[in-house]
C-alpha cells in the first residue's frame, strides 16, 4: 500500500512537471511564418511574441538590413526578452563584414565594459545545413528610466552569424538571466525554423 502511494505521488509529480514544461515550450502549431522583405530568409515566430519596429526611421532599402525584431512578455526586472533575425546586405550602414560584426560583439570594447561582463568562446555550429559562427556573452544593463541608485542587471545574449551571398545573417537572443533558459527554448525554435533563401 505504501509503495503504491509513493508510485502515485511520483506519477503526479511527473505529470505536473510535464505540464509546467509545456506551458513554456513554444507552440509550433501557432507559430507565424515570417518572410523577410527582399525574400532573404524565412522563419517561424513564436506565439505570444510581438513584432517591433527597430528601423530607427529607415527603410530596409536605405539601411540594407532586412529582418525582424520581436519581444516576448515582460520578464524579470520588467525587461522584455527579444529575438532578432536579420540579413545584413553588402553596403549596410553598420558592419562591413561578418568578421567585423563578430569581433565587435564577441570581445569587450575598451571603456564600455562593465565589471562582471563575460564573453564565451567563438565556435562553429550547423544551421540550415550550413556552417555558422556562434558565441554567447553576459552583459549588464540598467532599468529604464535610470534610477538614482543603478544596480547592473545581468543579461544573457546568444548570437549566430551565417555568411551568405555578399552579406551575412545574424540571429540573436537577448534575455535577463533568471528567464534565459525559458527564452532560449523560444530562440531555439526560431533557429530550427530558419531557412536562408540566398546562398
Amino acid at each position: 500500500m505504501k509503495n503504491a502511494a509513493i508510485i502515485l505521488l511520483a506519477c503526479i509529480a511527473l505529470i505536473e512537471g510535464a505540464l509546467a514544461q509545456s506551458r513554456v515550450m513554444p507552440d509550433k502549431r501557432a507559430a507565424q511564418v515570417f518572410i523577410s522583405e527582399g525574400k532573404y530568409f524565412q522563419c517561424a515566430l513564436p506565439e505570444g511574441w510581438t513584432k517591433i519596429d527597430a528601423t530607427m526611421g529607415q527603410s530596409s532599402e536605405e539601411s540594407r538590413i532586412y529582418g525582424v525584431d520581436i519581444i516576448g512578455p515582460l520578464g524579470d526586472e520588467e525587461i522584455a526578452p527579444s529575438i532578432s533575425v536579420k540579413y545584413f546586405a553588402k553596403g549596410n550602414k553598420l558592419y562591413r563584414s561578418a568578421e567585423e560584426f563578430i569581433r565587435m560583439h564577441s570581445e569587450p570594447i575598451p571603456g564600455l565594459s562593465i565589471r562582471g561582463d563575460e564573453y564565451g568562446a567563438v565556435t562553429d555550429l550547423q544551421i540550415a545545413g550550413r556552417i555558422a559562427t556562434t558565441f554567447e556573452r553576459k552583459k549588464h544593463t540598467f532599468k529604464r528610466p535610470r534610477q538614482v541608485v543603478n544596480t547592473p542587471i545581468p543579461v544573457y545574449e546568444h548570437y549566430i552569424v551565417l555568411r551568405a551571398g555578399e552579406g551575412f545573417y545574424v540571429l540573436n537572443l537577448y534575455s535577463v538571466f533568471p528567464s534565459a533558459k525559458t527564452n532560449r527554448l523560444f530562440f531555439d525554435s526560431v533557429v530550427a525554423s530558419f531557412e536562408p533563401l540566398i546562398n
